[in-house]
């Protein structure tokens, strides 16, 4: 990693009004399915929380984890949430992006300005 990177975190806001983890989890794996070398975990980590782990190569070919978050805030609603220093995410920088892009998409989510 170039010491001119700089990662900030990424969020998209959901539709619908609850968590859908069968929704979440069936998006998921879609996602992981459309890249070679790439699965993931999908776990329920709160009643407000989904957390997907994605589990990638390095630029060594070490594995890494990704970790995309997906929140219910209640009345402020349901985000995705990409975290540069949750998991492995830092030093997997690019595909922690097109992963958290491709489940945006996949979800329906739509960019939130920060």
């Amino acid at each position: 990693m170039s010491e001119e990177f700089e990662a900030f975190d990424r969020t998209w806001r959901l539709p619908g009004r609850s968590l859908d983890a069968a929704l979440i989890r069936a998006t998921a794996e879609e996602v992981a399915r459309a890249y070679e070398g790439v699965a993931v975990q999908v776990k329920w980590e709160e009643d407000d929380e989904i957390s997907c782990l994605f589990r990638v190569q390095g630029a060594e070919g070490e594995p890494l984890e990704v970790e995309l978050s997906v929140y219910d805030l209640g009345a402020d609603g349901r985000v995705l949430s990409l975290e540069a220093d949750a998991g492995d995410n830092a030093d997997a920088w690019e595909e922690a992006c097109q992963l958290a892009e491709d489940l945006a998409d996949g979800l329906g989510a739509q960019p939130l300005d920060l």
